[in-house]
């Protein structure tokens, strides 16, 4: 402020032009330094507006810094608030699907309870009519034991008696042992029986059908085996004399005569009927007369003997199966299994008290 103040006039270290010193010094007008004082004023109000404008400045900067920060403190409480009511709806709506399972659960628990009652319902009903048929029927499980046993008994005895089926017979006993078992001790003079007749039905048996089948297959094969070569005497020898030697002597022995065997038939009779028999013993078989399916058999074997190549191998496997037919119906017929005292032992085991075994006098034949 005090070099702004000074002027040229005051300054004694400025030197004096030469000019300026000899003449002399004359005083300015008063309207310079008026001028100067108004410059001087213009100049500090300039720098006045200057440091006010600064300050203003200073001022608006901090004041946009304040009001940034405050801007990002509101949006981080906005974002916060934000999260907030989304953690809130989250919140409702986990409680309404939490409320919605519940919901779903006890629903599904009462229609459970409601099925499982209704089958405890069906239930009961049903064994109250199971209940109500034993009633009726009278049947409990010895005597529906009883009752399968006397079938199966029944099933075997018109085995052995009508069919000859001694196999199928001692099938249908073991089932009626092993149905007996579990009735225990009463249950052991019927079982007694019942092994005797298993073991009875373990001898040999005539398989009827079986043999039919091969009677059958014999039939069919016996016309096309090879037959025996008819031998010498069985061709017609020529008379000495009589109406042939007339007429060779009357041609005069220049025409030769030769007389040969007839061409034998291409069925032979005696063979066709060897195939009548074997059916016709087929269905005695079948017939259970085993007698007149025997006697057919043999007059078959002895027709093929004399009628066929033996040598041929064929003609062998026929003849050896007959042989073996012929064995089979010659055997002795085995004793016929009696179930009559499986059925009194049945009888006595019927009658007993349940748990109470029959006398072992009961189950013998009455």
């Amino acid at each position: 402020m005090t070099e702004e103040r000074s002027t040229p006039e005051a300054d004694s270290t400025t030197p004096a032009s030469p000019s300026a010193e000899k003449p002399a010094r004359q005083p300015r007008p008063r309207g310079a330094g008026v001028a100067v004082l108004l410059a001087f004023v213009a100049l500090a109000c300039a720098g006045g507006a200057g440091l006010l404008a600064w300050q203003q400045q200073q001022a608006s900067d901090l004041l946009s810094a304040r009001l940034t920060g405050l801007d990002q403190t509101l949006n981080q409480q906005l974002a916060r608030h934000a999260t907030l009511d989304a953690l809130a709806e989250l919140r409702r709506d986990m409680d309404t699907l939490r409320q919605s399972l519940d919901d779903r659960q006890q629903a599904l628990t009462q229609d459970t309870a409601s099925r499982l009652d209704a089958l405890r319902a069906e239930l009961a009903t049903q064994q109250q009519a199971l209940d109500t048929l034993r009633a009726l029927t009278g049947r409990d499980e010895r005597l529906w034991r009883l009752g399968e046993i006397e079938r199966l008994l029944t099933a075997a005895q018109t085995r052995l008696r009508l069919l000859d089926d001694a196999a199928t017979a001692r099938l249908l006993l073991q089932e009626s042992d092993r149905t007996a078992m579990p009735l225990g001790g009463e249950a052991l003079p019927l079982r007694e029986v019942l092994q005797q007749a298993i073991a009875g039905t373990n001898g040999t048996h005539l398989d009827r059908e079986g043999i039919a089948l091969r009677l059958t297959q014999l039939a069919e094969a016996l016309p096309e085996l090879p037959r025996a070569k008819p031998t010498a005497e069985a061709i017609e020898a020529p008379p000495a004399d009589g109406w042939w030697a007339q007429t060779k002597a009357w041609v005069g022995g220049w025409l030769h005569i030769e007389r040969k065997a007839a061409p034998a038939p291409d069925r032979d009779p005696a063979l066709a009927e060897a195939t009548t028999r074997l059916l016709q013993a087929r269905r005695a078989l079948l017939a259970r007369d085993t007698e007149q399916a025997l006697a057919l058999v043999r007059q078959t074997v002895e027709t093929a003997h004399a009628h066929l190549q033996t040598g041929d191998a064929r003609v062998r496997a026929a003849l050896d199966d007959l042989a073996d037919i012929a064995a089979e119906l010659a055997r002795p017929a085995p004793t016929m299994v009696d179930l009559t005292p499986a059925f009194t032992a049945l009888r006595a085991l019927r009658a007993a008290p349940a748990g109470v075994a029959p006398a072992s006098g009961s189950s013998q034949g009455d």
